[in-house]
């Protein structure tokens, strides 16, 4: 019994609250006054978004976008971290050659004579 009672006083409630708000719509001097608000709100959150922009304060958008380039960042950290830790690999031996051999002396010529008719 005390569900239905509960469930008639919800009925009458969500009735009445329906039938005050068709009124309040139909009403233009309503509207006007909700339309005014809605404009009222919108400068006030340009005004406030305007001020935190000159305090330096960062917007939501900013901070969340901060907030996830630090976790990016911490994770790059974390897995170079893991990187570090694992024992290195000793690099393979390169295969044994023959050393090398210089290569020879290039002879140089001695500067030729002038050819020439002194006598």
């Amino acid at each position: 019994m005390r569900n239905s009672v509960l469930d008639q006083l919800k009925a009458r409630g969500e009735e009445l609250f329906g039938r005050v708000s068709a009124e309040l719509m139909a009403n233009p001097n309503f509207m006007k006054a909700m339309d005014a608000a809605w404009k009222g709100k919108a400068r006030i959150d340009e005004a406030v978004g305007e001020a935190m922009k000159r305090m330096n304060i960062p917007t939501r958008s900013e901070f969340r976008r901060a907030v996830k380039r630090i976790d990016d960042l911490e994770r790059q950290l974390g897995e170079l971290k893991a990187q570090a830790a694992k024992p290195a690999r000793k690099p393979r031996a390169a295969p044994a050659r023959a050393p090398r051999q210089a290569a020879p002396k290039r002879l140089e010529m001695p500067p030729a004579e002038p050819q020439g008719g002194g006598e």
